[in-house]
């Protein structure tokens, strides 16, 4: 879709027990964001079937089955788990009936085997590249562009309405210090291939905007801010190298800041020194020790 998408109403439901804490926006007649607390993610209902993009919780997932309910939208066909991370796919117990597909990317069988978490629905689908989802007037296109946000984030491409919705590692209020500056999950030898695929299918298929997996003040994110983001992190490995050549990195791999220029990190959102600290030691373990 070539323009800006419109934001409607914030619906608050009635779950068992109480007022519920998730919040569903309409975005478009098919599409809907919902939040609890700081994560959100997206219900995409269309006439052959609804799809649900990371339940986050049993709390939120019931939430979402009432509005579907009382809205008259079809029920859940289709769960996607974004990637592995409990704090984001929790919850699809609630849709786990009359055989509904739970699709994530190959990799992440790697840590759904032997997951003792009974909130965690176990995939009963999973793809290696790319695999579509057809609901008769939309259709959900699943990608992989190799290790980013751990090691199997995919990013969900919503058509008509011509969207991505990117879990991690973007926020739509612009390119920015990332929230955990300790970089746990971050995957510094193929980041760059992730945001660089990501390019490429932005241009490929004329996407002008997303919507991130974090509450943020804005709703949707100018597609431009992929290019944006990348180059932070260019600029995080290109400062870690050059430190490491310059023997100016000590024993715990963190960086002396008084010898190098932070000029050029102070444009992006959220700028920290101590954090940018954090960040450049993510970069210097993997360069001294490749973790």
């Amino acid at each position: 879709m070539g323009k800006q998408l419109v934001l409607f109403t914030t619906l608050l439901l009635f779950a068992s027990g109480g007022w519920s804490e998730t919040n569903i926006q309409t975005v478009s007649e098919n599409i809907y964001v919902f939040s609890e607390i700081d994560n959100q993610g997206l219900i995409v209902s269309g006439s052959n079937g609804t799809v649900v993009i990371d339940p986050i919780s049993e709390h939120t997932a019931k939430s979402i089955q009432e509005f579907l309910s009382v809205n008259d939208k079809n029920a859940v066909s289709h769960v996607v788990y974004t990637h592995s991370h409990w704090d984001r796919i929790s919850g699809g117990e609630v849709f786990q009936k009359n055989g509904v597909k739970f699709i994530s990317q190959e990799t992440c069988r790697l840590f759904f085997e032997g997951n003792k978490n009974e909130a965690v629905v176990q995939p009963n689908l999973y793809f290696k590249h790319s695999y579509k989802i057809a609901l008769g007037n939309s259709n959900i296109g699943l990608h992989y562009f190799g290790p980013s946000h751990g090691e199997c984030m995919i990013v969900v491409h919503i058509e008509p309405e011509n969207i991505f919705f990117v879990a991690d590692l973007l926020s739509t209020n612009g390119p920015s210090f990332p929230n955990d500056p300790t970089l746990p999950y971050l995957r510094p030898a193929t980041l760059m291939r992730f945001f660089s695929g990501i390019e490429r299918m932005a241009n490929q298929d004329n996407v002008n905007s997303f919507i991130g997996g974090q509450v943020e003040k804005n709703t949707f994110g100018s597609i431009e801010y992929i290019a944006k983001q990348r180059e932070f992190w260019k600029l995080v490995q290109a400062t870690a190298e050059e430190a490491e050549e310059k023997g100016n990195v000590n024993i715990n791999n963190f960086i002396d800041m008084e010898k190098i220029d932070l000029e050029a990190f102070k444009q992006f959102n959220n700028y920290n020194e101590e954090d940018l600290s954090n960040i450049f030691r993510r970069y210097t373990s993997f360069l001294n020790m490749g973790r």
